[in-house]
Formats: C-alpha cells, structure tokens, sequence
C-alpha cells in the first residue's frame, strides 16, 4: 500500500519558512536604520583602524621589535584585528621619565 498523504507547499504552511519569511512586507524605516548602523560601525572601525596605523607607524623599530611586529607588516597585523583589539590604546612613559635618567 503507498502513502496517500501528500505534501503540498503553499507560501502561508510552516513547511517552507524561507518562502513565508521573504514575502512579508520590509519596514523602510528599519532597513534605513539597519543600514545607517552599519555604515556608522564600518566608519568607526575605519577610523579606529587607522588611528592604530597610525601609532604604530611612530613607534621606533626596537619598541615594534619588542611587540613582535616588522614595520612592514603594520596594516597586514592590525587588518587581523577584531573589534576589540582596534579599540587598544598603545602609551608608554614620556622619554626621561624612566629610573636613573
């Protein structure tokens, strides 16, 4: 005896969600906002990424030697950064304030 039951797919069952999900109607409003966030995260990452660049860059050879990174290598090392990490700040005492000087 086969099966008699039979699978019907209509966009309004829960056997295909994919198809109900892309045929509701988008708020504008939140796809703006979605957007504007987004871009906002990339430029703030941009910049942060960057600033680091940057403080690296003005860092003397034996301080990068002692962080393990070749001045060459600066953009390839902070491109591997996370969120997180793009948010470190380097500092370091002002020349002359060490012991003994």
């Amino acid at each position: 005896m086969e099966n008699d039951m039979q699978t019907f797919l209509t966009p309004g069952n829960f056997l295909s969600p994919a198809l109900s999900r892309s045929t509701a109607p988008r708020d504008p409003a939140k796809t703006a906002g979605r957007t504007l966030r987004r871009w906002a995260r990339a430029a703030i990452r941009r910049w942060q990424r960057n600033k680091l660049i940057a403080t690296l860059e003005a860092m003397d050879d034996w301080v990068l030697h002692d962080i393990g990174i070749y001045r060459d290598d600066i953009r390839d090392v902070v491109n591997t950064f996370d969120d997180r990490e793009l948010g470190m700040e380097f500092f370091a005492a002002p020349i002359g304030s060490h012991r003994g000087e």
